[in-house]
């Protein structure tokens, strides 16, 4: 045992006072003479005996009584397990877990009105001049702040829930840093969490003796949760008045199976799909919405469930633009024929927007507008051109090369190789066949659904040898195992690079519904779509390919409820791209500005880290605390004592005061009955 103001204990020498007066009688007894005492004075020897036996006890009551009151004045206490805590002034730092999954409820309420309500708690507990940190999952540069106790109440009065969700370890750094500011000898952290496995890492905790650590878990009544975990459509481009397949995955993270649950979509906030879903416990299933798109321009649409009590993921918004047309740019060296049957390709589809242009006149500012360049029979390509082959490709265009069997390969293999696509080798005049269609590709799976055994396949003539490279696509093969028509991912775009040309020397592909498909595939596949989606609280970077941003020029992000948000604008050679930076913003869809220019739109949408609320218990919790060694930390148990008498537990011990204050007054009472038999 040991006391906090041992200095009390120079009031034990009151106990001098009662015995003096114990000792030191100052009543004088009259000696009275009767005739006959021989009875009453035996009666005088009984009664002497029995009243010096009450004093002494009287004596021993009045001195237990006042050592008692003393010792509680002292402050006397159990120490902690962890050793003598140092006296003086305290710094505490309270961490209020303010995820989404703190929305979630047990027989108490809601989490995190009880984390508010047990952080108070926890500042009245502490004397009024303690240092406090209240911090919060977003960790703002305010929080890092010590302040006194009234600022701490409504600092933690005021915590909502958000999208942003921490590692304990990221915490527990923050904490650190902040306590290491205050001059204050003692030191404590607080954690009111939930316990989630996925923040807590206990395999990346620090055992810093100086910080001692109290972990509050706060824990769900059912870990139930469904969540729209994510979105894709079944083709890349979007085209207006076509048939669309939106696939949505759906998680059910809860321990029940779930049966004819309502799936809806809402595009530009008027209902346009509904579908039903059911989904075994504990997994997740893909159920489609369908829909027809509407005319070009940009649309947003809205993907949502009714699950309580998390309800932050039961809605997922997706972006997306409606093509109006794709540019298509022939490059001709002057085959007249093969550049008709391109031509042919695109004339009769409205999606497509195709420009002829001879070898010789090509503009070079006009590849910044393109989103296919088809390179044919083309007899060389000079230096400068090569270069600007190059920096179109590596900025998102899409190039299709078909050679001439005259033309100069040196300058063609040189960009080739810039762009990682492969060389053209020696002239093959062998008559073959295209061995078959891969549907493994995604270039084709998505246009056929089963190519028949017997089907006639285009013949190749002449041709020249494809050497392809490592991570080529051959979309085409010949009979001889060499490849006919690759695909190469080149910086953000793409390469298609065919071996033979498209004239009839070349063979009967121009001839072949192959040609078709596969020349409107490199166009629909050459502009790309974009992310459906960003999520908020990681330090998203939203790509702006094809926006053009001149001079100081600051873009503005226009959200719902009339946010507008001015992020950081990263600026690279190719392409510019917005930084999030962690802002908490709320979910729903976006436009970028620039003036009063609508240059892009956007979706954003909380993470789906925190859709899956198992968590630890708090025996899990301190057993892996155990394994680990991490003495600094001590985890309560929930439901137990009031946090007020665990946390002055944790600092000094287990207080026997009130113990003390309680034996004073039975003393007391045991001296009054003695003083009553005393008369």
């Amino acid at each position: 045992m040991a006391f906090l103001y041992p200095s009390f204990l120079w009031a034990l020498t009151a106990l001098a006072i009662p015995i003096a007066i114990h000792l030191f009688q100052l009543r004088r007894f009259k000696r009275i003479d009767f005739p006959n005492v021989r009875f009453l004075q035996a009666v005088s020897q009984q009664t002497r005996a029995r009243k010096k036996v009450q004093h002494w006890l009287t004596l021993l009551a009045r001195c237990l009584a006042i050592a008692a009151l003393v010792l509680a004045f002292a402050q006397p206490y159990i120490p902690a397990s962890a050793g003598t805590t140092p006296t003086g002034k305290q710094a505490v730092s309270l961490f209020l877990d303010d995820s989404w999954s703190m929305d979630a409820q047990n027989a108490e309420g809601r989490l995190l009105d009880q984390a508010r309500k047990s952080a108070q708690d926890a500042v009245l507990a502490y004397e009024p001049t303690t240092e406090f940190q209240v911090l919060t999952s977003r960790l703002d540069g305010r929080q890092q702040l010590l302040i006194g106790r009234d600022e701490a109440l409504d600092a933690a009065g005021q915590v909502e829930a958000g999208p942003f969700s921490r590692k304990i370890s990221l915490v527990l750094a923050r904490q650190q840093e902040a306590l290491a500011r205050s001059a204050a000898p003692r030191k404590r952290a607080v954690l009111f969490t939930d316990l989630q496995r996925s923040t807590t890492d206990v395999e990346n905790w620090v055992n810093d003796t100086t910080v001692r650590t109290v972990i509050v878990p706060l824990a769900p009544a059912d870990a139930a949760n469904l969540s729209v975990d994510s979105a894709w459509f079944a083709t890349p481009v979007r085209r207006a008045g076509q048939a669309e397949a939106l696939h949505v995955r759906i998680r059910n993270l809860g321990s029940a199976a779930l049966k004819d649950v309502p799936l809806r979509l809402a595009i530009n906030g008027q209902q346009r799909a509904l579908a039903t879903f059911s989904v075994e416990a504990e997994a997740f299933t893909d159920t489609v919405l369908h829909f027809t798109s509407d005319g070009p321009g940009a649309h947003w649409g809205e993907i949502s469930i009714s699950d309580r009590p998390i309800t932050f993921d039961d809605k997922l918004f997706v972006a997306w633009e409606v093509s109006s047309a794709l540019r298509v740019q022939l490059l001709s060296g002057g085959d007249e024929t093969s550049d008709a049957a391109v031509a042919s390709v695109f004339a009769a589809d409205s999606s497509f927007r195709l420009t002829v242009t001879p070898s010789g006149n090509i503009d070079l500012a006009s590849l910044t507008s393109t989103d296919l360049l088809i390179l044919n029979a083309l007899p060389e390509v000079s230096s400068g051109f090569a270069q600007a082959l190059v920096n179109f490709v590596k900025s998102g265009g899409s190039l299709a090369v078909f050679p001439s069997l005259e033309q100069e390969t040196t300058s063609v293999n040189g960009f080739l190789a810039q762009l990682g696509a492969g060389q053209y080798g020696q002239l093959d005049t062998a008559s073959i066949k295209v061995a078959g269609i891969d549907l493994r590709l995604p270039f084709y799976r998505d246009v056929f659904s089963d190519v028949p055994s017997n089907v006639d396949l285009p013949l190749v003539r002449q041709r020249l040898r494809l050497n392809s490279v490592a991570g080529a696509e051959t979309l085409l093969r010949m009979q001889d195992g060499n490849a006919f028509l690759t695909r190469t991912n080149s910086g953000k775009g793409v390469v298609n690079v065919c071996a033979a040309p498209l004239s009839d020397v070349g063979g009967s592909f121009t001839r072949h519904a192959l040609f078709v498909t596969s020349l409107l595939r490199m166009a629909e596949l050459s502009r790309p779509m974009g992310a459906l989606y960003h999520n908020i609280g990681n330090d998203a970077r939203i790509p702006l390919d094809g926006v053009v941003i001149e001079g100081d020029r600051v873009p503005h992000m226009i959200g719902p409820d009339g946010v507008d948000r001015v992020p950081e604008l990263r600026r690279s050679a190719d392409a510019h791209a917005l930084l999030m930076h962690d802002e908490a913003m709320p979910a729903g869809a976006y436009a970028v500005t620039l003036g009063n220019d609508t240059v892009r739109h956007i979706a954003l949408n909380t993470p789906r880290t925190e859709s899956d609320p198992s968590a630890y218990t708090a025996a899990e919790l301190r057993t892996l605390i155990e394994q680990r060694g991490l003495t600094a930390f001590e985890v309560l148990e929930p439901g137990g004592e009031a946090l007020s008498v665990s946390l002055a537990a944790l600092d000094h011990g287990r207080k026997l005061w009130t113990w003390f204050v309680v034996l004073a007054l039975i003393f007391l009472s045991l001296e009054v009955a003695f003083l009553r038999l005393l008369k």
